[in-house]
């Protein structure tokens, strides 16, 4: 009995034996490996809005006490006029240019009221008068107004008039002279 006992733990040894492998051998024809295999690159975006190619288009030079600058990529500046009577202007033309790769959008744009004051006995009067008489604008060079909301792309610019002009059909002039500061005017560009 005793080699009827090992000859039945053999056999069932065996049939677990081939039981795990048939198993194994029915999963392994049952399975499917699934490889995906790539590469990515990440190339930096570059953001660069600026000023640039400013030039004088209208304008006697003896208007210009002190031509406008580039200061920097981002900034126009430095710059003093002296208006003497109607009609007299001086404009500039520059571009604001996105020279980077990421498309923008002018989240806002304004233009400040700028300070006149008047010097000598008739101050306030001269400054009511320059007040009236003067025009100081800045559009796009096609004449249409700068908006909220204008888009500028990338490697695409757009050229911009800034003018600066006394009345010419003033009938008034201060007695004195009148100094105009804070003409001031900030673009502000955001991602698109």
């Amino acid at each position: 009995m005793k080699d009827s006992k090992k000859t039945l733990y053999t056999l069932v040894i065996a049939a677990l034996v081939l039981s795990v492998i048939g198993i194994s051998i029915g999963f392994a024809a049952m399975s499917t490996e699934l490889t995906i295999n790539g590469t990515t690159t990440v190339v930096p975006a570059t953001w660069k809005i600026r000023f640039q190619n400013l030039s004088k288009v209208t304008g006697d030079d003896d208007l210009i006490v002190t031509a406008p600058q580039i200061t920097s990529d981002t900034h126009i500046g430095n710059y003093a006029l002296k208006l003497t009577k109607p009609g007299d202007i001086v404009e500039y033309k520059f571009e604001v240019a996105n020279t980077g790769s990421i498309d923008a959008i002018l989240q806002s744009f304004t233009m400040s009221d700028p300070t006149i004051t008047g010097t000598g006995a008739n101050a306030e009067e001269d400054a009511r008068i320059v007040t009236d008489n003067l025009f100081y604008s800045l559009s796009y060079e096609d004449g249409s107004a700068i908006l909220d909301g204008d888009e500028l792309n990338k490697n695409t610019s757009k050229k911009v008039i800034l003018s600066v002009e006394y009345n010419p059909e003033a009938t008034e002039l201060p007695t004195n002279e009148v100094t105009i500061t804070g003409m001031d005017v900030t673009f502000l560009y955001a991602q698109k």
